[in-house]
């Protein structure tokens, strides 16, 4: 009966060291998960906070491509108005030396 009894209490015991260390594992998995989800959230912080970076700098450098595309077409009026005021004067000139050389 002493080593019935004596069994029963290893068996409670190893029972209880079992159940501690089922303890342990399900307290150190858990502790993973949170620590991989932290991770996670911090990854797609960074993540998102370059993503809007880079759209900040996609709208900057779109609206820089626009400024100058505008300030070219108007450099480019600006050459196309000299060029034809250049061959109205000219013109002019050709016309007046003409009555010139008429007289």
């Amino acid at each position: 009966m002493a080593s019935s009894k004596q069994n029963e209490l290893g068996l409670q015991a190893e029972n209880r060291h079992l159940k501690e260390m089922v303890g342990a594992l399900r307290e150190q998995m858990e502790k993973m998960r949170i620590d991989e989800q932290e991770r996670l959230q911090h990854a797609l912080a960074a993540a998102n906070e370059e993503n809007g970076q880079l759209k900040s700098m996609i709208s900057a450098l779109r609206d820089e491509l626009e400024r100058r595309k505008i300030e070219s077409e108007e450099s480019c009026h600006a050459i196309e108005h000299a060029a034809r005021d250049e061959a109205k004067q000219l013109q002019e000139m050709i016309r007046t030396l003409r009555e010139k050389l008429e007289v």
